[in-house]
């Protein structure tokens, strides 16, 4: 989520994930036991987890209560699985991490942060922010992000990601070709 801010975007995709990985587990789960298998090593089996998510904010503060966020979100659902499951499972002490950048999205350059072709999916609500409502800084990082866009400089500021994101895919599709 490239300007991420909190990490609303990332904790809901996370839980929902989680929640489908759930749904997985326990049909598995409820079709071994029909075989005569009672004991599940759940643990083994859960796959999503927070170090699978990436997010670059401008803001500090943000930054990181998005990663707290993410490991909050994660702790709720491996509470999920436990009682579902009738099984302890936590992931302490932490040691994987969302990353989350504290950086400028614009002027960051994304595969730094995720090469491409390791990237499933770009998600996210950068800023709308018009043509004349944009301080100078961000008309600057704007411009710069799509320098090679006719009449960049009308375009409202959220219209930098999608080019940004354009070029971030088209890189990953090159990767595959």
């Amino acid at each position: 989520d490239p300007a991420c801010g909190c990490g609303n975007f990332l904790v809901i995709s996370y839980r929902e994930l989680r929640e489908l990985e759930l749904k997985v587990l326990r049909a598995s789960h409820e079709l071994s036991e029909h075989k005569g298998q009672r004991a599940l090593d759940v643990a083994s089996l859960v796959r999503v987890n927070v170090h699978q998510f990436y997010g670059i904010e401008i803001e500090e503060f943000p930054s990181q209560i998005a990663q707290v966020a993410l490991w909050l979100v994660d702790h709720q659902m491996n509470q999920r699985v436990s009682e579902e499951f009738g099984q302890a499972f936590a992931r302490i002490p932490l040691v994987n991490s969302p990353h989350i950048v504290h950086g400028n999205a614009l002027t960051t350059d994304w595969h730094s942060v995720l090469p491409a072709g390791r990237c499933s999916y770009v998600l996210g609500n950068p800023p709308f922010v018009g043509k004349k409502e944009q301080t100078p800084q961000q008309k600057a990082d704007a411009l710069a992000a799509m320098h090679e866009v006719h009449n960049a400089a009308i375009l409202d500021m959220v219209a930098a990601w999608y080019v940004k994101a354009a070029r971030y895919i088209q890189v990953a599709q090159d990767g595959l070709s």
